[in-house]
């Protein structure tokens, strides 16, 4: 992953302070580092026209790819404004990276253009009980979860571990494959 002297790249997370998600990729992109944060439609009404608006479907939380080193620049750049998901390993503080493939599903899943598409609580759902698939056809072909019941429906559960947990409109069984 590394050539000529760079470091490697991983996804990080950080927690958005002031709901400024927009305001902070802004920033973040602005110094050459790739974001992502799921965005949702609302629809206003405006002077008795329904205006069409983007908001993060996450209100504090968006995601960065970049080295280790620069997920601490960033950091310390933007002290006050967003915070860092870490760890504590032998007594110091480490970036959590998220791993790749967990990364591009949640990408894939959040980037369909789906007004079903359920954000949830990750504490609230415990989605490792249920049955691991792949979805084989459709909007979500070749996403990898869990299926679980939420409100009367099978639904996709996909997750950024410990972060992030979106669950996806019905998905008929004839598209999913178990996987063991």
């Amino acid at each position: 992953m590394t050539q000529h002297g760079e470091s490697a790249q991983y996804w990080y997370a950080f927690k958005v302070f002031y709901n400024k998600v927009f305001e902070i990729d802004k920033d973040i992109r602005e110094q050459g580092v790739e974001t992502y944060f799921p965005k949702v439609k609302v629809y206003k009404l405006r002077e008795d026209k329904q205006k069409e608006q983007l908001k993060p479907a996450i209100s504090s939380l968006i995601f960065v790819r970049c080295s280790e080193e620069k997920v601490w620049d960033l950091q310390k750049a933007f002290y006050g404004r967003i915070m860092l998901y870490s760890h504590k390993t032998d007594g110091n503080r480490k970036a959590s990276p998220i791993d790749e493939e967990e990364m591009r599903v949640f990408m894939l899943v959040t980037s369909v253009e789906d007004d079903r598409l359920e954000y949830l609580d990750v504490e609230s759902v415990n989605y490792k009980e249920g049955q691991r698939v792949r979805v084989l056809d459709g909007s979500y072909k070749d996403c990898v979860g869990y299926i679980k019941r939420v409100k009367g429906n099978r639904r996709l559960l996909v997750a950024v571990e410990g972060l992030a947990l979106v669950a996806t409109s019905y998905i008929p069984s004839v598209f999913l494959e178990k996987i063991n």
